[in-house]
């Protein structure tokens, strides 16, 4: 690492701890994870000068896209992607250790952002990491002279770089226990909690607009036979791939949940009775022609409510659904 030494300035790292201080309390209070880390950005740039920071962020595709960026060169920063080996943010994914450059200009490892200018500069990269995973990289550019970062300075940039890692890994798991908290583990469908948060929503906007909704409920038949006789392994087939059967017949717009045993719902915004009508015959051929090595049908209870009417579309839905069963039966 080829950095310089300098004395700590107790009075800036005494600063500097309090801004760590700062920043990791909002962490904590579940501020939004932008908010995070241009704050922590922002208290960076006050202990260390550069003229732009980064973070950067690990996609799916093996690239690292830009999360939050402060700086002269904002918006040339803003739509680059990098590749994972690529330059000294690419290099520092990499390796996953930090890489310094304090002459980047004359660096062959180095890249170049289309739409700055091509300046003297000195560039350090420290990897975001979190429970041993790569979640991204802080990078500073600083350009001019008397560029070089110092020991000191690096260390400050990793210490935000952990405050950043922290603020990112917070977010995904906040994310996915909110997304675990909506879904049904078994089928992968929205689960009731998020049902009824959308059909509340959905009642607003209809009775707002006067716009038709309907709603389809439907349970399978016979599913208690199914478990006991070919075991509780088919039924999570059964379950399963009617679900997967629904999803299919169903629109971009349109809201399928699993309600908990083998009842799903089907939540159609906009959609009048007749066109309701048509998706329950589409479903239900669909699940009838499914390839089981058991019979599988099910019985559907579908009710709307039409501009400006009220209702209770939920109780409307499950009483015709076991009127329907009950004629099966």
């Amino acid at each position: 690492m080829s950095t310089t030494s300098d004395p700590v300035d107790q009075a800036v790292l005494a600063l500097a701890l309090r801004r760590l201080a700062a920043v990791v309390r909002e962490i904590l209070s579940e501020r939004s994870v932008e908010s995070v880390l241009s704050r922590a950005l922002a208290h960076l740039r006050e202990l260390v000068w550069c003229d732009d920071v980064v973070v950067w962020g690990t996609c799916a595709t093996d690239e690292l896209a830009v999360a939050v960026v402060e700086g002269e060169d904002a918006e040339a920063f803003r739509s680059l992607r990098i590749k994972v080996g690529e330059g000294l943010t690419g290099k520092a994914a990499r390796d996953r250790r930090p890489v310094v450059s304090n002459a980047a200009h004359l660096d062959p490892a180095a890249g170049t952002v289309p739409g700055t200018a091509e300046l003297p500069e000195a560039v350090a990269c420290v990897p975001l990491m979190a429970r041993n995973q790569l979640l991204g990289v802080l990078t500073l550019y600083r350009s001019g002279e008397n560029r070089s970062f110092s020991d000191h300075e690096i260390d400050l940039a990793e210490d935000f770089a952990a405050v950043a890692a922290l603020a990112l890994d917070n977010a995904r798991t906040h994310g996915e226990l909110e997304r675990l908290a909506r879904t049904d583990e078994l089928t992968g469908l929205p689960n009731r909690r998020h049902f009824v948060e959308q059909l509340e929503r959905e009642l607003g906007r209809t009775r707002r607009d006067w716009t038709p909704l309907s709603l389809l409920l439907l349970d399978i038949d016979n599913f208690k036979q199914i478990n006991d006789t070919h075991g509780h392994a088919a039924g999570d087939l059964a379950l399963v791939q009617v679900a997967r059967s629904i999803a299919f017949c169903v629109r971009a717009p349109d809201l399928v949940a699993r309600l908990g045993g083998d009842e799903f719902a089907v939540l159609l915004p906009q959609t009048d009775r007749a066109t309701a009508e048509g998706i329950v015959r589409h479903v239900s051929e669909t699940i009838a022609h499914q390839d089981l090595p058991f019979q599988t049908t099910v019985s559907v209870g579908v009710s709307t409510i039409e501009r400006g009417e009220r209702g209770d579309l939920l109780e409307q839905a499950d009483r015709l659904l076991y009127r329907a069963k009950r004629q099966r039966a």
